[in-house]
């Protein structure tokens, strides 16, 4: 068993911990609030700080820093190497307070921006007439009340069931109509009315919920830098493991406040979650700052600025060079994450719970890619970092073409059973408490689409450092800035134009990454004279021919058993009954790499041999 398939184990097993309490967080918010509107706004609410938590502190920065951490401590020692993380730490908690106290006070600019308007719904009818699921409605007009909020007119029939004096529509789609249109109006996802009524607008929730999260940025910011610090000293199982704290702390405290607040666990059960997620990123940085101590960090306040004529500068060129390497590092670092966002704008545009399916499936999506794409990756990064000081870009190349192939032995198979058994995975983790069938088709839908772009993701992260590494970070920046074009054009097509569901956002997302990796692959191999190629493609063709059989099973089983009539069963038949056939099917992908002869299962079980030896 190489260094590489060792380091990225012991990092592949602490992400596992980390991603899995990362879906069990994710179990417990559908199971206590369903995917209704009141989740989509807690998710929203912490989207935009977590969007710039994963684009600029665990992304650009953490690679940035780490890249130049390991050629300072192969160069000067360990103590230039600690003397560097001081001034990073206290230039980021300078700014991170600046962030937060603007992200504070901008969060209800945020929130307007991202959801659409509403206009109170007001529905006359005659006294006592019997209420309906859905009735038809002569448009009477938009018009502002004694407060100058906007309400919508209309007159009917007969009554609305379950209409309160909160019931909102749309204003984008109330301007599509002119007066005395005559249209239906309904409820929830199953009526289908021409025009959708929702309980209650949830921005103002939003915005509460987001100004109370914004703090999380500058822990999660802080600990990033710790993870990046111990990664260079080939540490790799603890800081992952500090997300796992994170996700833990928000679960345990985050029931324990909420349950404080509303026993009932209605809507503002949720500022108590948004509580807990501050507290989770101050957990994140207290469990790794022992291991930091051991290692020779005492920390320190040094800002390494120096103020000359108008401006402040630098006065260690070690800490500039970190930020300049992460500024294109920002962009080319975010793409999917800069996607997630803008599909989450989108999804307050389709009927409630979109945010939430899109969200949850994410976080399907992204337990194989960082089980293995992104451990994979954190290896990359240091080690390449000193081949570049001491070996030539043939090494490099190689280094790289090994490592994808090990990360593809793992994406593919989780792409095909992702993509063919979306439902039934989601319904075994996601569908209790509130989270019904139909909430399981929405989003399984959406995962077997995330499901395309599995493979394209996990590869990109791989390759994504190591342009920080060669200190070539513009090119993938500059590809960003179009990605998030090609993004907004299908999104607005698909959702605004087409009315298409959230599968289609997903869809974005997978076209992008895939995208993102092709180029990032050609212009590595320009970058280095060639990737390797004798070394990739044959091994990369054995393992999705070996894919491309289990493909072939997945789909059988699938045609036995009708989706519709496996969501009826019990959670013990559907756990059982998917647990036998994942079982099967990682037996038939195993047999199928090992009689197309795939080198990194070969040298798995000879390494796993020599150990028990």
């Amino acid at each position: 068993m190489s260094s590489l398939q060792r380091k990225s184990l012991i990092a592949t097993a602490a992400i596992f911990c980390c991603r899995f309490t990362g879906l069990l967080r994710e179990i417990v918010y559908t199971s206590l609030f369903g995917a209704t509107g009141a989740l989509d706004a807690f998710l929203t609410a912490f989207r935009v700080p977590n969007m710039l938590r994963d684009m600029f502190a665990e992304g650009a920065l953490s690679q940035s820093f780490t890249s130049v951490m390991s050629k300072t401590e192969q160069q000067s020692g360990r103590e230039a190497a600690w003397a560097l993380a001081h001034r990073i730490v206290s230039q980021l908690c300078s700014l991170m307070l600046v962030i937060v106290a603007a992200g504070v006070l901008l969060a209800g600019v945020f929130m307007q921006a991202l959801y659409p308007e509403r206009a109170r719904l007001v529905l006359q009818c005659p006294a006592g007439a019997p209420a309906a699921a859905q009735v038809y409605a002569t448009y009477e007009g938009l018009r502002e009340n004694a407060d100058g909020l906007p309400e919508a007119h209309f007159t009917a029939e007969a009554a609305l069931d379950g209409l309160t004096a909160q019931s909102c529509v749309r204003v984008s789609e109330l301007r599509k109509l002119s007066i005395g249109t005559r249209l239906p109006l309904g409820q929830g996802s199953g009526a289908q009315p021409a025009l959708r009524v929702e309980a209650r607008s949830y921005m103002a929730l939003a915005t509460d919920l987001c100004r109370i999260i914004w703090p999380f940025i500058l822990f999660a910011s802080v600990s990033a830098l710790c993870m990046g610090a111990l990664n260079v000293f080939g540490i790799f199982g603890l800081p992952n493991l500090a997300s796992a704290a994170f996700n833990l702390t928000t679960i345990g405290l985050g029931c324990l406040l909420g349950w404080c607040i509303d026993p009932g666990f209605g809507a503002d059960a949720l500022y108590g979650f948004a509580i807990a997620v501050v507290c989770g990123g101050a957990a994140q940085i207290a469990v790794q700052l022992p291991k930091l101590r051991r290692e020779g960090y005492r920390p320190h306040w040094d800002l390494g600025l120096q103020w000359q004529g108008r401006w402040w500068h630098f006065t260690d060129p070690l800490a500039r060079k970190v930020w300049y390497l992460m500024l294109p590092g920002v962009i080319a670092a975010g793409i999917t994450q800069t996607n997630i966002f803008i599909n989450t704008a989108f999804a307050l545009y389709l009927p409630a719970g979109s945010v939430t399916a899109l969200s949850g499936a994410f976080h399907l999506w992204q337990l194989p890619v960082a089980l293995f794409g992104v451990a994979v990756g954190m290896v990359v990064l240091p080690s390449v970092s000193r081949m570049t000081l001491t070996r030539g870009n043939s090494a490099i190349a190689e280094h790289l073409a090994r490592a994808l192939r090990f990360v593809a032995l793992f994406a593919v198979p989780s792409a095909v059973v992702l993509l063919c058994w979306g439902v039934p995975i989601v319904s075994v983790f996601f569908q209790r408490g509130r989270f019904d069938a139909e909430a399981s088709l929405l989003m399984g839908s959406v995962l077997s689409t995330y499901a395309i772009g599995l493979l394209g993701y996990a590869g990109m992260k791989v390759l994504q450092p190591v342009f920080l590494a060669l200190e070539k970070p513009w090119a993938p920046a500059l590809l960003a800035l179009v990605a998030c074009g090609i993004s907004v054009g299908l999104n607005y097509i698909f959702v605004i134009r087409w009315g298409m569901p959230a599968s289609y956002l997903a869809l974005t997302t997978s076209v992008i990454t895939s995208l993102n990796f092709l180029f990032y692959f050609l212009y590595l191999r320009h970058l280095l004279g060639g990737m390797a190629c004798r070394i990739l493609i044959p091994g990369l063709l054995r393992i999705l021919g070996a894919g491309a059989l289990l493909g072939a099973g997945c789909l059988s089983a699938g045609l036995i058993i009708r989706v519709q009539d496996w969501l009826a069963w019990s959670f013990a038949a559907r756990f059982g009954s998917l647990a036998l056939g994942g079982a099967a099917a990682g037996l038939l992908y195993l047999a199928a790499c090992w009689l197309l002869r795939v080198p990194e299962l070969r040298e798995l079980v000879a390494g796993l041999r020599r150990r028990r030896s």
